[in-house]
């Protein structure tokens, strides 16, 4: 279980199912990760040839999950490839923001930052990953899972 403190739009996690999803709204129990206005029209009264009446009703299908259903998506090298990183050296993992570079660390531990000071914390969920490059960088991590 994630805790919500952690999360932020745009986080990518792992429903009961297994499916990724994005969130899109923190609520207080549940996370919301999809939505989408559904608009009906109905002819209500056709008088004359030309003469038309239409109801119109909108509706918002919301999707919707509990906080204990939820998991973190493991960091692998597979979904450091799909997010634009590129690996050079066994665990050395490079991620280009425009014309800079961010160098990390990758082994049985996590992710770990590389910089002059290195990191003493790891990350391994991808939603962690996603936060810490918006933090330091305000950059928004794509990545089609």
């Amino acid at each position: 279980m994630i805790h919500t403190k952690e999360l932020r739009y745009g986080n990518k996690v792992l429903n009961r199912n297994g499916d990724v999803i994005t969130v899109q709204q923190i609520l207080c129990n549940t996370l919301v990760y999809y939505s989408q206005i559904e608009v009906n029209r109905e002819l209500v009264v056709a008088q004359g040839p030309y003469l038309h009446e239409y109801f119109t009703e909108m509706n918002e299908v919301i999707k919707e999950v509990d906080y204990n259903e939820i998991e973190p998506i493991s960091i692998t090298p597979e979904i450091l490839k799909k997010c634009g990183f590129r690996n050079f050296l066994r665990e050395e993992w490079i991620l280009s923001i425009g014309c800079s570079h961010i160098d990390f660390e990758f082994n049985n531990d996590g992710l770990k930052f590389r910089s002059p000071a290195p990191s003493l914390v790891s990350i391994k969920y991808l939603h962690q990953l996603q936060n810490f490059l918006y933090a330091i960088s305000t950059h928004e991590l794509d990545i089609e899972l």
